[in-house]
């Protein structure tokens, strides 16, 4: 084994399990924020918190995480796909943005059965910090892996017999019992899975002497196409579905957890949500589109920053890197800090809006690295300090994911993902 998965690994003498992992209260625990949303230290963050870059806070720029509208969402979801569905709660990517463990935790009180992420960091990370949830790992077994998806009690999303020898190894090194697993055929999105007809192959596999280390708990596959309105895709990948059900069942195999359905198809599929759903966006209370957005979600996650200073510049004057735009009317300028290397997308220029005193505002010329201009010449009253709220509600108004999605040309996933580690998440 590598240093490296060694080191994710930590003690191989024995594999975690929910009753080996100690637990902490809430005042001992350093992820939990307080009452108030911030976490213990106020102002200073644990520096081996990979989001929270900056040790202490000083520039007024935030993400605000509403761990109430977290769990709210989920409950959602689980009222439209009825009590007996069970829900993995997709944290990938730090959690779409929002922050992978304060979320996973939101998620699994508000009754999530389980976790899933793309790589195996992320689930050490949960494990580290004593997420017990079971956590699927979407990713595939990346060789080097297979001890610590052992050793961590991590469950392997496989689909080539490479995956299942290396997975069965690990397990006989460890004297470990038979390690969950869940199968991934490829319907139709052509990316990751087992091919329908190299399914049955694959299960013989499994049901020989070297294939008992390892137990099928779940058959699955991706929807392509399930946000599209004229989808005719998704009820073909249901059907090749259905009959590797059946191949696996003709064998003996008999997976408790089917499931398919992402956030759009557990709109728009009702017929497919077979025992468990996959929700990721929807949990943060958006959609890839709003004629998918299940009715109800609230947006998890607003950001916010303060203006630094006030221009007054005469009109003519130029504005920002490359003169992109020239002023119409004396105006005055407010001056924000925050950029493109915030995940605030220099796409925006020229379109972009934010709020100051509950009005819109408009971002004046090119967004740049670490600071954009914001036309505030219509609130004469606003001063230096004034909150600026990027993404999210300020008074009666509003700046929607949507709305900075399409001002960047891109889905509402990008904004929230790629809001980025040096903006602290309270």
């Amino acid at each position: 084994m590598s240093a490296g998965a060694a080191a994710l690994c930590g003690d191989m003498s024995t594999r975690i399990s929910r009753d080996s992992l100690p637990t902490m209260s809430a005042s001992q625990d350093p992820w939990r924020p307080n009452s108030s949303g911030v976490h213990h230290g106020g102002p200073e963050r644990r520096a081996g918190d990979r989001r929270q870059s900056p040790i202490v806070e000083v520039r007024p720029t935030y993400a605000q995480i509403d761990t109430g509208a977290l769990v709210h969402n989920l409950r959602t979801v689980q009222r439209h796909v009825g009590g007996r569905c069970r829900i993995l709660a997709v944290v990938k990517a730090d959690g779409y943005g929002h922050g992978a463990i304060e979320a996973a935790r939101s998620f699994v009180e508000a009754g999530a059965w389980g976790l899933a992420v793309s790589l195996v960091e992320e689930g050490v990370e949960l494990r580290q910090a004593q997420v017990l949830a079971p956590v699927l790992v979407l990713g595939g077994v990346h060789p080097g892996s297979e001890d610590v998806i052992v050793h961590r009690s991590l469950t392997p999303v496989v689909w080539a017999r490479e995956h299942l020898q290396l997975l069965a190894a690990a397990v006989r090194r460890s004297g470990a019992p038979p390690l969950p697993v869940h199968l991934k055929v490829d319907t139709g999105m052509s990316r990751l899975g087992l091919l329908p007809e190299d399914v049955p192959a694959l299960v013989d596999w499994l049901a020989s002497e070297e294939g008992q280390s390892l137990q099928v708990e779940g058959l699955m596959t991706h929807f392509a196409c399930a946000d599209d309105p004229d989808d005719a895709v998704s009820p073909v990948q249901i059907e090749l579905f259905r009959a590797c059900l059946a191949t696996l069942a003709s064998r003996g195999l008999h997976p408790p957890l089917r499931h398919v359905c992402n956030s759009a198809g557990l709109v728009r599929l009702p017929h497919a949500h077979f025992d468990m759903v996959r929700p990721g966006i929807a949990l943060y209370g958006a959609a890839s589109g709003r004629e998918v957005e299940l009715a109800g979600l609230r947006m998890a996650m607003s950001v916010h920053s303060r203006i630094l200073g006030i221009r007054e510049l005469p009109a003519g004057a130029r504005v920002s890197y490359g003169h992109r735009e020239t002023l119409t009317r004396d105006s005055r300028l407010g001056i924000v800090p925050v950029g493109y290397a915030d995940g605030y997308p220099r796409r925006m220029s020229g379109q972009a809006q934010v709020l100051v005193r509950g009005h819109r505002c408009r971002v004046l010329g090119n967004i740049t690295m670490d600071v954009s201009m914001i036309d505030v010449t219509d609130l004469p009253d606003a001063r230096e300090g004034e909150r600026v709220t990027l993404l999210g509600a300020q008074g009666r108004e509003r700046i929607e994911v949507y709305e900075l999605a399409a001002w960047a040309d891109v889905i509402p996933y990008e904004i929230t993902c790629g809001i980025s580690k040096r903006v602290p998440r309270r």
